[in-house]
């Protein structure tokens, strides 16, 4: 799962200039939580800083996201294990490389490009027009800086307009989807040998004298770490959310907030199919991709099926999902398409739209009109609101009073008893574990492993309540003594020379395989199982009887009747692999010639993955980038 998180956070910049700007209010624009932080510094990028200011506002969404993702799983040593602040700044350093190198090349949005694309926004907009005072007034309620707004979104605006430059670049040709598709497709089976690490653990003996020494050489990393033990007063938000709430506050909530929550605009379910036409196309070009999307329209309205036509004919990424974006509302689309899209009716197909990018044929599946829930319908659900947020104030309030009184030496028994809440005393923990009645709290555990024993905490606020805490007993780290630890001191050497001894054995057997080219004859002499994988494609992620292996992960099997044997062992947790060809099958060349336009699209979209990769790549290569000493610490 790690892995695959890890993948997904490497290809971030694909993910965020593919994605259309879609205005979406995030409380880490506002507020000042941060502002002693400010004027710090936690890298340079060719001259340019990134403040811990604004690492530390990126964070707080990142973060967030990643507990929307794990629905409250997040554990602190997960979050560790994904690395989740080296990747962040990792990513804000990419970001500011395209920007400076989007500017260099004269692609910077301009002011009425970023207004154009504000204007769009429809929860900026009133009876379908842009509204300043509408704009301003969300921008308020949500804590949002304009200026701040603004420039995100220039930024975004510049971003796109540097991806569509390089992605119009980028073509494949027949020859090597081909290629790509007759090696992917083939099939192969394999002989292999397993050697397991445990056949050598009985031959290796640690002596007493080489346990001591890994003793004494790695006191560092055998001490026990940090543990502590609090006592902490909980002020639940609901403990004190019990004041009425009036009609009138009802009402104000609801006027006030009556666009943003309590109206749902437009929506349209669709797919759509593009036919690039390169920047630039001279009249040649041109003709063939509009007499390709002339033939691809009447096809569609004769009747054939939208979503196969779209697998099989659209050059946008959506193809593999037949072209089917989802529910949208208006200004999620370029605007020539959004126009078009929100004036058709439920299952109509548009004419042919041009558009910077190619030619595009839509298909509008379902529509939901615009709906404004009354005042009576969202009674119920402002009152719970309004409750929450009365109660959340409240124990902040009780909160802040109680650890004043407790920075006095108000005793935290005598001042649970007069808040009516309860004071509670955790089970000694360490980085990474949870205390069950707290639960998810980063800023929980972070403050109770940094306090001393005579601190009060300041107020942390949790998931569903504030807490305020002390230190009732609080274990340094220690090293534990030899004996405590001798045994599995004893297992890890044992391991350790098992996998040496291993590895040596393995190695000596692809020698003599090679000299000998006779995997059958290799096992005999050995005593050694020999088996066969059975087929497979050359593609798999994973052997069949053997699993994935991590030499194998790019590149796929490339074993052959002309190289049927590996330069390398192959490993796998506690085992190495000696492997041989055996057979190949041929790729299905006539199912390539029926799928052809959709394995084009899905290598162009891979080519433009590689192709931004790379360019992101150069431009690190190229740059003095400058990470400050403990930038990564956590403040």
């Amino acid at each position: 799962m790690l892995d695959v998180l890890r993948k997904r956070k490497r290809s971030w910049i694909i993910i965020f200039l593919l994605g259309l700007i879609i205005v979406v209010f995030i409380a880490f624009y506002g507020g000042n939580k941060f502002h002693d932080q400010a004027s710090q510094d936690i890298a340079e990028v060719n001259g340019e800083i990134i403040t811990q200011r604004e690492f530390a506002l990126h964070y707080q969404k990142e973060l967030e996201r990643y507990r929307e993702m794990f629905k409250g799983s997040l554990t602190p040593e997960l979050e560790k294990n994904l690395n989740l602040r080296g990747s962040l700044l990792e990513q804000l350093i990419e970001k500011r490389l395209i920007l400076q190198e989007a500017r260099n090349l004269g692609l910077a949005a301009t002011d009425e490009d970023l207004m154009t694309a504000i204007a769009q926004v429809p929860d900026f907009q009133v009876n379908g027009r842009f509204n300043k005072d509408r704009y301003l007034q969300l921008l308020r309620a949500n804590r949002i800086n304009p200026g701040q707004f603004e420039d995100e979104q220039r930024e975004q605006l510049t971003i796109q307009r540097l991806y569509s430059l390089l992605m119009n670049a980028v073509h494949v040709t027949e020859a090597e989807v081909r290629d790509r598709y007759r090696f992917d497709q083939g099939k192969i089976n394999l002989y292999f040998i397993r050697l397991p690490a445990t056949m050598y653990l009985s031959e290796v003996k640690p002596t007493e004298e080489e346990i001591k020494k890994f003793y004494d050489r790695n006191k560092e990393l055998l001490k026990e770490p940090l543990k502590v033990q609090v006592e902490y007063l909980s002020y639940p938000f609901d403990r004190f959310s019990s004041a009425p709430i009036t009609d009138k506050e009802v009402e104000e909530f609801y006027q006030a907030n009556r666009e943003s929550k309590f109206h749902k605009p437009k929506e349209v379910k669709a797919r759509y199919i593009l036919v690039r036409m390169p920047s630039g196309a001279d009249a040649k070009q041109k003709s063939d991709a509009e007499t390709r999307a002339n033939r691809i329209l009447a096809e569609a309205r004769a009747g054939k099926d939208f979503a196969q036509l779209a697998q099989k004919e659209s050059e946008d990424s959506t193809a593999v999902k037949g072209g089917d974006v989802g529910w949208v509302t208006q200004a999620q689309l370029p605007s020539p398409l959004d126009k078009a899209v929100f004036g058709l009716a439920k299952g109509e197909i548009s004419n042919v739209i041009q558009s910077p990018t190619g030619l595009h044929i839509v298909k509008v599946e379902d529509i939901r009109e615009e709906k404004t829930q009354s005042l009576k319908d969202a009674s119920a659900e402002i009152t719970r609101t309004l409750k929450a947020e009365k109660g959340k104030r409240e124990a902040a309030k009780v909160a802040d009073r109680d650890r004043e009184k407790a920075l006095s030496g108000d005793d935290f028994a005598k001042l649970a008893q007069a808040s009516g809440i309860a004071v509670n005393v955790t089970r000694p923990f360490t980085t990474g574990e949870v205390v069950p009645e707290v639960g998810q709290s980063p800023e929980f555990y972070k403050t109770a492993l940094s306090l001393s024993p005579k601190d009060i905490s300041s107020v942390i606020e949790g998931t569903n309540a504030y807490y305020v805490l002390k230190i009732k007993q609080r274990t340094e780290p220690t090293v534990p003594p030899f004996d405590a630890v001798r045994s599995n001191i004893e297992k890890t050497l044992k391991e350790s020379k098992a996998n040496e001894m291993l590895q040596q054995k393995a190695r000596s057997l692809l020698e003599q395989l090679k000299k000998e080219k006779d995997i059958n004859k290799l096992a005999q002499q050995n005593g050694l199982k020999l088996e066969e994988t059975g087929w497979f494609p050359r593609s798999a992620a994973q052997l069949p009887k053997v699993g994935e292996l991590s030499e194998m992960r790019s590149g796929g099997v490339t074993l052959s009747a002309e190289k049927p044997f590996p330069d390398k062992i192959y490993t796998q947790k506690d085992n190495a692999y000696i492997l041989a060809f055996k057979d190949s099958q041929a790729a299905d060349m006539a199912r390539f010639d029926k799928e052809k336009q959709q394995l084009t699209n899905q290598a162009l979209e891979e080519s433009r993955q590689l192709v931004m990769q790379k360019f992101v790549e150069n431009l690190k290569a190229k740059a003095q980038i400058q990470v400050h000493p403990g930038a990564l610490q956590e403040s």
